[in-house]
């Protein structure tokens, strides 16, 4: 998936929605280059969702989304951590409320709370 190449209306929803189960599958691989790889392609996924997206219509979709990115942000490798990071930040863009929810929800359970609290002062006020 490349945004750069004008791919925005290329991929509709239900495109998009075929793809992102198997890139969430790629974050549990034992090789930590591939799951960097793999935020790269989940923030150009985020990138491509059209500006009508229909948050409600598709809320299951935002919520296996986030809740999948968010295990991950708590991952012991502090490189997919700020990866994933990315990813958030780039997804938050599409419902920041919805987000904020799901951090709010798990950041107690993370090892630090620093990314978390960094997304959700990014999107507070959204």
């Amino acid at each position: 998936i490349n945004a750069e190449y004008g791919c925005k209306e290329c991929f509709g929803p239900d495109e998009l929605h075929k793809v992102y189960v198997e890139l969430l599958k790629r974050l549990d691989d034992s090789s930590d280059e591939l799951r960097v790889a793999v935020t790269s392609t989940l923030k150009t996924f985020f990138s491509l969702l059209p500006e009508d997206y229909n948050r409600e219509l598709y809320k299951a979709h935002l919520q296996f989304l986030y809740r999948g990115l968010l295990i991950h942000l708590d991952d012991p490798n502090q490189a997919i951590q700020e990866a994933v990071y990315d990813v958030l930040c780039e997804a938050g863009r599409v419902w920041p409320s919805y987000l904020c929810e799901h951090i709010e929800n798990v950041k107690h359970k993370h090892r630090s709370s620093l990314y978390c609290d960094k997304l959700l002062a990014a999107f507070k006020d959204s």
